[in-house]
C-alpha cells in the first residue's frame, strides 16, 4: 500500500495529521505546485517538504516535473539507500514516494516483496556475498515502473580520484556490462553501449539534488556533501501509457574512497559494485530487503572492502528480464 505523504512548506513545519488508511499517494497540484500541506499516515523520521518548485526529502532534492513526467533521486549511502520519486500526471496530480514506504501496487517477482523500511537501512552488509547457490535461487526483485528504450552512456573522468584514475573507466564499464546476464541465464534484451568520454557534467548536485536533464546518460564524479556513495537521477515521461526514461545520470562521491581491485582497498568501497547497483536504478529496479535478500545487488547496504556484488543475483536478473526480455 502506498502511503499519502505529508508536505510541509519550508521553512515553517506543519504538524502531522491523523492517518487516512488505504489512500493512494496522490497530491492535487494547482498551477504546478501543491499549494497547501496535505497529510496522512507517515511514520518515518524525515519530512517531505515542498520548497518553492522543489520537493526535498532526507537530503535529496528534485524539481517538480512537468505534467506527464517524473524524476527519481536514488542514493546508495554508507548506511543504506534513500530514494525520492516524484511523478506528475497529465492531469496535474503529484505522486511522491520515498524509500521508507512500501510500493504494494508496483510489479514484483512471484516471491518478491520490496522491503524498503528504515530498519533495513540500518542492517550492515556482510563482507562476503552469500553462497552462489543462494544468489542463484533468490528470485526477489522490485520494479520502479519505468524502462529505458536504449542505453548509450558516457563517462566524464574529470575529478576521478588519483588512486583509481587509471582503472576507473574499466571498472565502470565492467559494472555496466554486468547487466547482461546472471546465473547461467539467457542474455538480457537491453544491451548497454559505451558512447565514449564526454566533458558534459553529470547532472547531480553535490548536496544530493537532481539539477537537470540534458538527455545524455552520463556517469562521473562529484565531491558530494552528503553521506552517499553513488547518486542516480533518472527522468522519465509517460508515453502511450508507459513510463519511458529520457535521461539518467550517476554521480560517484569523491568524499569516499573507492577501489577497483581488493589490493588497493583501505576502508574503501568497490567501484564496480556501486556502479552495478546504481545502473539497476537507472534501468528500473528498486530496493529489496537487506535481511531477506542479502545476495541481491539491489539490497540497501554495501560494506567496505567487499567485491562480492559485481554480478547480478537471480532476482536482479529476473526483474530486468521482466522489463527488457531476453535474447
Amino acid at each position: 500500500m502506498r502511503n499519502l505523504l505529508p508536505f510541509r512548506s519550508a521553512p515553517a513545519p506543519t504538524s502531522k495529521v491523523a492517518a487516512l488508511a488505504a489512500v493512494t499517494a496522490v497530491v492535487a497540484v494547482a498551477a504546478g505546485i501543491a499549494s497547501a500541506p496535505v497529510a496522512a499516515e507517515h511514520t518515518d523520521a524525515h519530512a517531505v517538504v515542498r520548497d518553492g518548485q522543489n520537493i526535498r526529502y532526507a537530503g535529496l532534492t528534485v524539481r517538480i516535473p512537468a505534467a506527464g513526467e517524473g524524476v527519481q533521486a536514488a542514493a546508495q549511502s554508507t548506511s543504506g539507500d534513500i530514494s525520492l520519486t516524484v511523478t506528475r500526471s497529465a492531469e496535474g496530480k503529484l505522486v511522491v514516494k520515498t524509500d521508507d514506504h512500501e510500493h504494494g501496487d508496483e510489479d514484483h517477482g512471484d516471491e518478491a516483496h520490496a522491503d524498503e523500511q528504515a530498519e533495513a537501512q540500518a542492517v550492515t552488509a556482510d563482507s562476503a556475498r552469500p553462497a552462489a547457490a543462494k544468489t542463484c535461487t533468490d528470485r526477489a526483485y522490485a520494479l520502479a515502473g519505468w524502462k529505458l528504450p536504449s542505453f548509450a552512456w558516457y563517462y566524464n573522468p574529470a575529478g576521478a580520484p588519483a588512486a583509481i584514475a587509471g582503472t576507473a573507466a574499466s571498472a565502470i564499464s565492467a559494472g555496466t556490462n554486468a547487466l547482461s546476464t546472471a546465473c547461467g541465464q539467457k542474455r538480457l534484451g537491453l544491451v548497454p553501449s559505451y558512447a565514449g568520454q564526454t566533458s558534459a557534467a553529470v547532472q547531480v548536485g553535490a548536496a544530493g539534488n537532481c539539477i537537470g536533464n540534458d538527455g545524455r546518460n552520463v556517469i562521473g564524479w562529484r565531491a558530494g556533501s552528503g553521506r552517499w556513495l553513488g547518486m542516480t537521477c533518472t527522468y522519465f515521461k509517460t508515453i502511450n501509457g508507459k513510463k519511458t526514461v529520457t535521461g539518467t545520470d550517476t554521480a560517484l562521491n569523491t568524499q569516499y574512497k573507492f577501489f577497483t581491485t581488493t589490493a588497493n582497498c583501505n576502508n574503501a568501497y568497490d567501484l564496480q559494485s556501486v556502479v552495478l547497483h546504481e545502473r539497476g536504478h537507472s534501468l528500473g529496479l528498486n530496493h529489496v530487503s537487506q535481511s531477506a535478500n542479502a545476495s541481491a545487488v539491489m539490497t540497501p547496504a554495501l560494506s567496505t572492502c567487499s567485491a562480492g556484488k559485481r554480478s547480478l543475483g537471480l532476482g536482479d536478473y529476473q526483474g530486468l528480464a521482466a522489463l527488457y526480455g531476453t535474447r
